[in-house]
């Protein structure tokens, strides 16, 4: 399982960076239906690169904007396993009409909108285009969060020094003069670094104003002197946090689970664990990893003796099959022949969740574990929960878990680009759907608002309240 992280910002050439924020799709909307737009909604994560071969305004060469194009199409076409989700998507027609689109654009940047853009029809958290290192060396966003709430598109977040400029819940009504809805469509809310964005937006107050912002939010950090408004109440760095919350609590947060540190840290605390009557893990900000190390974790505070993991299903194709298809459907006198799905590419192979043993964990924790939980909570951290189902010593607090996960095939594309494509349908070991719904929490906290200024941390409260009741405090 690979990490899915959200609006994490690590700034170096040498290291891997991502800059962005999921989009909910239809079918992995919560009842809000927040829709966010920033950074035209890619999961871009930047792989280090020593010498950049190429700039982001060069242009790029016919044959290589349509091969680019044409590989998202032929890997998606075969491996994609949520195509149900959207049944009136017609794969082939979009194929078709983005043809004319990558055309059109010419850098080596506008095209990476247009592949970028052409995976988002699919509207999976597993699937969409990565970049190297050189599209952050020169491609940068205004340093204000945007999203589409009640139908409108308002600010939810931005540098503390615009929060009198631009004020929280502002709708943003144009951009660079565009009505704002189509040009975030149809255009990007990145740019090359430096370059500037007019915003004209209605303010809470109901008075109008103009903002000219700079695409500089990757020098803010840089520079060591930027600070989002509102703070949030939780955070997700450093990758594991341990403390002491009394003398009968323990708590830790773990923010991932792509580093086999976060393994190794768990296991060198648990003798100060079992000193405590109970633990609070926290996995609110956890976008996933290794789903291993998840498990290494799960085997050593579950109070089962075994642990059953995701089920899942991935697509199967069989050449022959197909062809001896394609020969019953010329002949077929009703809509049903053999092979039929081997022509629709409709043929699954489907796996049970594997079964693990815990019996032999000499280091099992056994204690009351509450597990903090967040629309933030994806893939390998949602198999973590899966894991513990049916553990009769923890309890979930918080919100469904993000409901994205599975695995991804990577593709190369051209100009060192690379792609994935969800190739494996993860659920719930009974064979339940989760993706798009989430693991939902034992106790339940209602998401706080995305203009909430109140940094108070109501699921630990929710926790330390749950274990007082249990006479734990």
């Amino acid at each position: 399982m690979y990490t899915k992280t959200i609006e994490y910002h690590t700034i170096g050439a040498t290291n891997r960076i991502l800059l962005c924020l999921l989009v909910k799709p239809p079918f992995m909307m919560k009842r809000t239906q927040l829709f966010t737009f920033l950074f035209a909604c890619f999961f871009s994560m930047a792989f280090a690169q020593d010498k950049p071969t190429f700039k982001m305004s060069d242009p790029m060469p016919t044959e290589d904007k349509l091969f680019g194009l044409s590989t998202l199409w032929k890997e998606a076409s075969y491996n994609f396993v949520w195509f149900d989700k959207q049944l009136s998507l017609n794969w082939d027609s979009v194929y078709q009409a983005y043809i004319i689109k990558v055309l059109k654009a010419n850098t080596v940047f506008e095209v990476n909108r247009v592949w970028t853009k052409f995976l988002e029809e699919l509207k999976d958290g597993h699937t969409g285009v990565w970049v190297n290192q050189n599209f952050w060396n020169e491609i940068d966003q205004p340093p204000i969060s945007l999203t589409r709430f009640e139908g409108k598109i308002v600010v939810y977040r931005m540098h503390e020094v615009l929060k009198k400029i631009v004020p929280l819940k502002s709708e943003i009504l144009q951009i660079n003069d565009r009505e704002a809805s189509e040009f975030l469509k149809n255009d990007s809310w990145q740019g090359f670094k430096g370059t500037e964005v007019k915003l004209f937006f209605r303010k809470p107050d109901g008075k109008t104003d103009t903002y000219i912002a700079k695409r500089n939010l990757n020098d803010l950090f840089k520079q060591g002197n930027f600070q989002y408004y509102p703070i949030a109440s939780t955070t997700s760095a450093p990758k594991f946090l341990s403390k002491t919350l009394d003398k009968n609590i323990a708590f830790v947060q773990i923010n991932t689970f792509s580093d086999s540190a976060v393994v190794d840290s768990f296991k060198r605390i648990l003798p100060a664990l079992k000193e405590k009557k109970a633990l609070i893990l926290d996995i609110r900000g956890n976008g996933g990893g290794n789903s291993e190390y998840a498990l290494a974790i799960a085997k050593l505070i579950t109070d089962k003796s075994y642990l059953v993991g995701p089920s899942w299903r991935t697509r199967t194709h069989h050449a022959a099959n197909k062809a001896w298809g394609s020969f019953n459907r010329a002949n077929a006198k009703t809509k049903d022949y053999p092979y039929k799905n081997d022509i629709e590419m409709n043929v699954w192979e489907n796996h049970p969740g594997d079964t693990v043993s815990t019996e032999h964990e000499q280091l099992k924790l056994y204690r009351p574990v509450i597990i903090l939980t967040s629309k933030k909570t994806f893939s390998a951290a949602e198999d973590f929960l899966i894991y513990l189902l049916g553990s009769k010593n923890i309890v979930r607090i918080g919100q469904a878990s993000a409901g994205s996960s599975g695995q991804p095939l990577t593709i190369n594309l051209p100009y060192d680009m690379k792609a994935r494509i969800c190739a494996k349908r993860d659920m719930l070991p009974d064979g339940t759907d989760y993706i798009g719904k989430g693991i939902i929490p034992d106790i339940e906290i209602p998401v706080k608002s995305i203009f909430s200024t109140d940094t108070k941390d109501l699921e630990l409260e929710a926790a330390l309240a749950h274990l007082k009741k249990t006479g734990i405090n």
